[in-house]
């Protein structure tokens, strides 16, 4: 028997606004939308990671609150990125991965000179271990796609199968912060480089419907364009902003929780996001819905005669 639409959910990176697909994933979840395929990108990968192992929303949460309250988390939160200077915030809000203020603390040309990254790996996996099993990818109850790029082919990596733990350090590893996993003699980072919200992978699973889930802040100009650091952060912004955007084009529908205002290495604001990814969440259900009713007709319509399927 085969289902008649098969519903893909791809969550994007993004840091601690991420936490904003646990309350995306609770909405689905409580309105009966059975989510059959499951890919993600850096904060994303690991959302996704932990509700394919246990698809209920109530126990993730629970999992990620108990991970932010951890000895764990505290060694390697990065709390020097995010301000806590009133008077700069406005400068700083809502803008992704910028190292302006890690720059001005003297942190990251001392720090990369002299290793690959100011959190250990060993940290690193401690982290990762908290929040998901030691399982092979392929034992998750929703099949998963985890995204990684590999610096050394410059090519996004696809990881479906091999240690779970391992494939999503790959995704979360932001380059300068957190080291680079090797995978199969790949250095694999984070996968929000080159592809943010992973809905192609989601689709190539076999998802007849995408959502994608986009929790990074916008294109806001905000930069200060008289310093070559400026321009430097501007135009990586705008690269990587126009890709995301042709990328999530392949969609059938892209959720986007109001979380601009939280930095990306602010945790601190985790029952916030998950009201905000909720929210954005409800606000597409009816649209979900309708689609899934006009695929699941087109796929009748589509079926040889005598063949079953499934709702």
């Amino acid at each position: 028997m085969t289902k008649l639409c098969r519903i893909g959910v791809a969550l994007g990176g993004g840091g601690a606004r991420g936490l904003a697909h646990l309350g995306v994933l609770c909405a689905l979840e409580r309105e009966g939308i059975a989510i059959d395929l499951l890919a993600g990108t850096s904060m994303g990968a690991l959302v996704a990671g932990a509700y394919a192992l246990s698809p209920k929303c109530d126990f993730v949460i629970e999992r990620f609150r108990r991970y932010l309250e951890s000895k764990e988390f505290k060694k390697t939160n990065p709390e020097f990125l995010h301000v806590h200077n009133f008077e700069e915030s406005a400068r700083y809000e809502g803008i992704f991965q910028r190292f302006a203020s890690f720059i001005k603390k003297g942190i990251f040309y001392s720090q990369s000179l002299t290793k690959r990254a100011p959190v250990s790996e060993e940290n690193f996996a401690q982290n990762i271990n908290f929040l998901l099993d030691d399982v092979e990818i392929q034992q998750t109850q929703i099949p998963l796609a985890v995204i990684a790029l590999d610096l050394k082919s410059a090519e996004e990596v696809v990881l479906r199968k091999g240690s779970l733990r391992k494939a999503v350090s790959a995704s979360c590893a932001i380059p300068g912060i957190l080291p680079p996993v090797r995978i199969d003699n790949r250095e694999l980072v984070d996968g929000g480089w080159v592809n943010r919200v992973p809905v192609r992978p989601v689709r190539e699973m076999g998802a007849d419907l995408v959502i994608g889930v986009d929790v990074a802040e916008g294109l806001e100009d905000t930069e200060d364009l008289s310093t070559g650091l400026g321009i430097v952060l501007r135009t990586n912004e705008i690269s990587r902003f126009i890709l995301s955007q042709l990328q999530l084009k392949e969609a059938d529908v892209v959720i986007s929780p109001e979380v601009s205002g939280i930095h990306w290495s602010d945790f601190g604001h985790m029952d916030e996001c998950l009201r905000a990814g909720e929210q954005a969440a409800r606000e597409k259900l009816e649209e979900i819905k309708s689609l899934v009713k006009r695929k699941k007709i087109k796929k009748v319509f589509r079926l040889p005669f005598g063949h079953s399927a499934i709702s």
